[in-house]
């Protein structure tokens, strides 16, 4: 079993006996920014992270390295609407040393992700990801700080091939072996300390899943790994043998601090904390001018009322994941959308259903714009209805009841659904269409997006060969826009659709 130690004190041995010259290293580091551009609920924004950055860089000249583990794109409404240009554009501003992708950097065609990196000014260092035979960025990477070269390799998740929709486009090694070669190289360079950029996550996303813990127990020569993929908060470093994991929430709302102690060119320890990046205490009015354009653009574009919503939609509190862990009234406000739309649309739809990851911005009280919508819904998904037989619907709501806590394949649906899952057991309890038991011999119809009908959540279980699929043109960030114009004024409701059992929630 991974044996993780949360570091309780700073490690700083060898450091009174050193006598070849201490050094350091500070580490500044983000992760699954996810577009945010702009602070929210009072924490993150691209330019009060860059005012926080050169805070730290005055504090500690030529001393500073600063990394991305990844998932830039797919966020905030000025951020997708332009692929990611203006966050490229203010981590140029901020002066990022290196950074690795997250699956999310697939969620778009690769050549949107390859003019993603020629606007980059720095390089991606990704050790286990090749496009057309050849490396998707550079597998490994050196940087000197302070007289301390830095050996840098990158990984992303092997699930973004299963999970992303265009993550087929291109080829990913195993994590543990690309993982393994980089180091061996990397050390062979004759590095002083090697930091691997790592989107794996702290927790499995999907059974088998690789994480951080894991990788560095597998995997000897690794001294620091910079995680991404799960939104992990931790106030403290986590400590798997000489490894240290470090992560930084997630939306820019925190930059991860670590001062790297060297006695002459030997690492001896490290200081690490999560600074907060607040909204109202500084922000760096330069890059703010650099954004508004983008901004403005949009504005005229997306920032028109479309409705009203009569209290907050929350999917977060206090660091849980609330749309993938249950009931949720966002995720019920989009799957009746989804059902609203799709019954003008077919001539059939029993319910609707969609994965709670698709869910990725709450809306708060009060007009509702375009723009609020597709932060909700930033994905460019399309609307689709599914027939499938009753005794292939009750396996895939059993898929659903065995989900670890805070899986994104976890379903919001709409108001004909009733299921009880047992979250302790990982079983389906019971399943009722408009208050009547499900029909095994009987073919249902549900409107979904397209990447829920692609059957890519369900590799491996037969259930994406069982999916007869009827696609739309419509989008389904379209749909709710459509939904909440026609209603007017939409209210935050729960209604019993989902009913767990048992405990357990996860990030």
């Amino acid at each position: 079993m991974t044996r993780i130690i949360f570091c309780l004190f700073c490690c700083f041995a060898g450091l009174a006996a050193c006598t070849s010259g201490e050094r350091e290293v500070v580490l500044l580091h983000t992760n699954d920014s996810h577009g945010g551009i702009f602070p929210f609920d009072s924490l993150g924004g691209m330019a009060e992270r860059a005012a926080l950055i050169r805070r730290v860089r005055d504090s500690f000249p030529g001393e500073v390295l600063l990394l991305d583990a990844g998932d830039f794109n797919t966020g905030q409404a000025v951020s997708n609407f332009f692929k990611a240009r203006p966050d490229l554009l203010a981590y140029n501003y901020m002066g990022y040393d290196a950074a690795t992708f997250g699956n999310h950097e697939f969620d778009q065609p690769t050549d949107t992700l390859l003019m993603q990196m020629r606007l980059a000014d720095f390089p991606f260092v990704v050790s286990n990801v090749t496009y057309q035979g050849q490396p998707l960025g550079k597998p490994v990477l050196v940087r000197e700080v302070n007289g301390i070269r830095v050996g840098l390799f990158g990984i992303v998740t092997t699930g973004t091939a299963r999970r992303s929709i265009f993550g087929r486009e291109v080829a990913f090694a195993p994590e543990e072996e690309a993982a393994r070669r980089a180091v061996e190289d990397l050390r062979r360079e004759g590095v002083d300390l090697v930091v691997g950029l790592v989107h794996l996550g702290l927790a499995e996303t999907f059974p088998g899943a690789l994480t951080s813990p894991q990788l560095a127990e597998r995997v000897p020569g690794i001294d620091v790994l910079v995680d991404g993929h799960t939104h992990s908060y931790i106030e403290e470093p986590l400590r798997v043998g000489r490894t240290w994991i470090i992560t930084a929430s997630h939306s820019g709302r925190y930059v991860g601090r670590g001062r790297l102690f060297f006695c002459g060119t030997r690492f001896t320890g490290m200081d690490w904390h999560p600074l907060p990046v607040r909204k109202g205490v500084e922000s760096d009015t330069a890059l703010s001018r650099l954004l508004c354009p983008y901004v403005d653009a949009l504005d005229r574009v997306l920032h028109f009322g479309i409705g009203v919503a009569e209290g907050d939609y929350p999917v977060e509190d206090r660091g849980v994941n609330l749309v993938r862990n249950g009931e949720n009234a966002l995720g019920n406000l989009v799957a009746d959308a989804l059902k609203w739309q799709a019954d003008s649309l077919f001539p059939q739809v029993d319910f609707a259903l969609i994965n709670s990851g698709a869910i990725r911005a709450g809306l708060r009280a009060g007009t509702v714009t375009a723009g609020d919508l597709l932060a909700v819904l930033p994905f460019d998904n399309s609307l689709e209805v599914v027939a499938m037989r009753g005794k292939d619907l009750l396996r895939l709501f059993a898929f659903y009841a065995a989900l670890a806590p805070g899986s994104g394949a976890f379903p919001q649906v709409s108001r004909e659904v009733q299921a009880v899952f047992d979250r302790h057991a990982g079983t389906l309890e019971r399943l009722l269409l408009r208050g009547q038991p499900v029909d095994t011999a009987r073919i249902y119809h549900f409107a979904t997006c397209d990447y829920v009908a692609s059957g890519m959540e369900f590799a491996g279980t037969g259930l994406d060969t069982c999916m007869a699929r009827h696609p739309s043109p419509v989008k389904i960030a379209e749909a709710l826009a459509a939904y909440v114009r026609a209603q007017g004024r939409v209210r935050p409701a729960t209604s019993g659709r989902l009913l767990l059992q048992g405990e357990g929630v996860h990030q």
